[in-house]
């Protein structure tokens, strides 16, 4: 019987590399994909998120398929939105639309998120209701209950956590007082405005793999 497949919604932080771990050691098969921010000809996300993929393919000893999407595209358009503090989780359920196409692309059967409850705005109760409403294919957490002791000790012993702390520009596009409970009629009042649909189609469209120069040795590390 094949193992499952999940999407893995990767970003250069702590969280994400874990949540992937946590699942993969499981013998879920998994497909990262991340969504590019830098500006044009900056490369370091996509070094740093190869180097955390390398990470992962070694401490689940199964190789990970890497694909990038321009984020910055939606995030664009996010930055003229009339609640300037909807930009984060806008640009969550547009990443999320992303990753539910991929999945049913290779027909996988979820998606991954590395959210841990409250520690950051986004992530509190409300707005991560709002923010799975976009999708109809089930979001697992893995790290929702750890606090971020329990998540570092993971990721040193997994070997992201270093990956983690390189230096790569941040977003620029995060409000100043991010939404803590989001609406979700305000949510979807602003995705209509701004014409959501386009947008995430032309993320599909922006969607590329990321090849390696080996396959990785994950059986014999």
């Amino acid at each position: 019987m094949n193992a499952p497949t999940m999407v893995l919604l990767l970003s250069g932080g702590i969280d994400s590399p874990v949540a992937g771990y946590l699942l993969g050691r499981q013998g879920i098969k998994i497909a990262a994909i991340s969504g590019f921010v830098n500006p044009a000809g900056d490369e370091r996300h996509i070094e740093k998120i190869k180097r955390h993929v390398e990470a992962l393919s070694r401490s689940i000893r199964e190789e990970v398929s890497l694909q990038i999407f321009e984020q910055r595209i939606a995030l664009s358009q996010f930055a003229q939105c009339s609640k300037p503090g909807l930009t984060c989780v806008l640009c969550k359920r547009a990443m999320l639309r992303v990753a539910e196409w991929l999945c049913n692309e290779i027909g996988g059967c979820a998606i991954i998120m590395g959210d841990s409850l409250g520690q950051v705005a986004s992530q509190t109760l409300q707005n991560m209701a709002v923010v799975e409403e976009a999708v109809s294919i089930p979001i697992i957490r893995p790290l929702i209950g750890l606090d971020k002791v329990e998540i570092i000790d993971i990721a040193r012993r997994i070997g992201s956590f270093e990956i983690s702390n390189l230096k790569s520009p941040t977003c620029a596009f995060v409000p100043s007082r991010p939404a803590t409970k989001a609406k979700l009629e305000d949510v979807k009042r602003e995705e209509e405005r701004i014409d959501i649909e386009s947008i995430v189609r032309c993320l599909r469209e922006s969607v590329r793999q990321i090849e390696f120069a080996q396959f990785f040795e994950v059986a014999n590390s």
